[in-house]
């Protein structure tokens, strides 16, 4: 355990800020009751962080310690239920993933796995020990999870088909009840937060965020193929070979097994219409361990844990050739990884190049990722001018644009080309290359910014497409009509 912990810490020091690690920094550094992607607990935890200082390995320090304390608790919980030996084997194999030991970013599911797991084990103490205070705390974990990221939704839903169908009683209907009660405080922190900020939450999760759906039974297999990747072969190969006993499990009413197969099961369903990418399965993976603790021979899952050593060491090898390639591999046919590395891995040597010609300006990018991550390299607010993307409109809460009327903005640019469409909102405008790293670069200097004429194209480009409410929703406040059309009701998506 102690040696996960060490490498971890010594992958969290040496790979640089990634841009959604830096646009959770943005959150921390304004901190709020939510923000526009997902509810706020990642931006609560890094907040609390920042208070003692801002390095990479700090921020990540929650990531970092996840999987040992989910590792450790494991080892806990099934040392006085199987004998020890095996505990520590399952325990070690969870540890050894590369899911646990490579991945040091810190992300949304990071607290949502945290919480989940802990109410999880709430539950069990409920259905083990009574007492309704069992379930009572197994809620407010579970709250705390759905303020982290609203997969918490589908282990509430876990619970209720596991309390009414599969373990049926009226105690457990009534600490079901209490359970949900529990989460009530939580959701009305979110609702509340939503209904005064545009609904942003339901809008980017339910309508922004996707372009498409799943292609059926191709999605299916894209699916499938990724969980072969996080159960891996071997544990595949001896979980079949056990299915008689995992059957009997489940029809015993075995916890764990249950909040493992009814996500992925209702996962699996889900591909047909919507790409499942590998975070919808993180908060549920502990149990994956759990149910095939009392499973698996040590024989068995001895050799586990030497293919997931292994396969976890191809990964660390892989990270460490990318890591360790020069960035003039990229330069030529990549330019744009090229631009994002150089960005993302020297922006301090970047500002300093740039810092005299921007001078009292706003400064800003076209893209959320870039301004989250010279934001965090040189502590000056880095704004996001354009239409940016359906992803990380954060900025649209920070960012009042009628206060730039008249003023300098200073704008870097990804490759010239894309100057063009920002000169006429500015009456004027010089363009200078960038040497640094030989990036792809250029600042855009410009001076008298034209808001009107911004408003009644850009802004009102992003209001057509970001800040159309569904018919259903009631409407609250919205940051983005009162600042640039105070005048205008809120538009309506149209009913399908």
């Amino acid at each position: 355990m102690w040696a996960t912990l060490l490498l971890k810490l010594l992958l969290a020091a040496w790979i640089p800020l990634t841009g959604d690690e830096a646009y959770f920094y943005l959150w921390a550094s304004y901190p709020a009751a939510g923000y526009y992607d997902h509810p706020p607990m990642v931006g609560w935890f890094l907040a609390l962080l920042l208070q003692f200082g801002a390095a990479e390995w700090w921020l990540r320090l929650p990531a970092v310690l996840l999987s040992t304390v989910i590792g450790w608790s494991i080892y806990r919980l099934l040392y006085r239920r199987i004998e020890p030996t095996t505990a520590a084997l399952v325990a070690t194999l969870y540890l050894l993933s590369p899911l646990n030991l490579v991945a040091v970013l810190v992300t949304t599911d990071t607290p949502l796995i945290l919480f989940s797991f802990f109410s999880a084990l709430a539950l069990l103490l409920a259905l083990e020990r009574g007492g309704y205070r069992w379930f009572l705390l197994s809620g407010v974990l579970l709250g705390l999870a759905f303020l982290s990221k609203y997969f918490a939704v589908l282990l509430g839903l876990a619970y209720g088909i596991f309390l009414l169908l599969v373990r049926r009683s009226g105690r457990n209907a009534l600490g079901l009840l209490l359970l949900f009660l529990a989460v009530l405080p939580f959701a009305a922190i979110t609702l509340w937060w939503n209904y005064h900020h545009c609904w942003d939450n339901v809008l980017f999760n339910l309508y922004n965020r996707h372009g498409g759906g799943g292609a059926g039974w191709s999605g299916l297999l894209q699916y499938l193929g990724m969980m072969l990747y996080l159960i891996t072969p071997p544990l595949l190969w001896y979980g079949w070979q056990h299915r008689a006993a995992f059957w009997d499990r489940l029809k015993g009413g075995e916890l764990f097994s249950w909040l493992w197969l009814l996500p992925i099961s209702l996962f699996a369903l889900l591909s047909f219409v919507a790409v499942i990418g590998l975070h919808w399965v993180l908060a549920f993976y502990p149990f994956l361990f759990l149910s095939l603790a009392v499973l698996l021979e040590r024989r068995q899952l001895r050799r586990s844990i030497t293919f997931m050593a292994g396969f976890s060491l191809l990964h660390l090898a892989l990270l460490a050739v990318l890591m360790l390639l020069p960035l003039e591999v990229w330069q030529e046919r990549q330019s744009s990884i090229h631009y994002s590395l150089v960005v993302g891995m020297h922006g301090d040597e970047l500002w300093q190049e740039i810092e005299p010609l921007v001078g009292e300006r706003q400064f800003a990018t076209t893209s959320y990722s870039s301004s989250a991550i010279l934001e965090y390299a040189t502590g000056r607010r880095t704004a996001v001018f354009g239409d940016g993307s359906k992803y990380g409109r954060q900025d649209d809460l920070l960012t009042d644009f009628r206060q730039l009327d008249g003023r300098g903005v200073a704008v870097l640019l990804k490759g010239r080309g894309s100057s063009e469409q920002f000169l006429p909102y500015f009456d004027e405008v010089a363009l200078h290359p960038l040497k640094t790293r030989d990036i792809d670069g250029y600042l855009l200097v410009g001076d008298g910014f034209r808001y009107d004429l911004y408003r009644d194209e850009v802004l009102r480009r992003v209001q057509q497409r970001f800040y159309r409410l569904p018919w259903f929703l009631p409407v609250g406040s919205c940051y983005f009509y009162d600042h640039y059309f105070p005048q205008q009701d809120v538009e309506r998506l149209p009913r399908k």
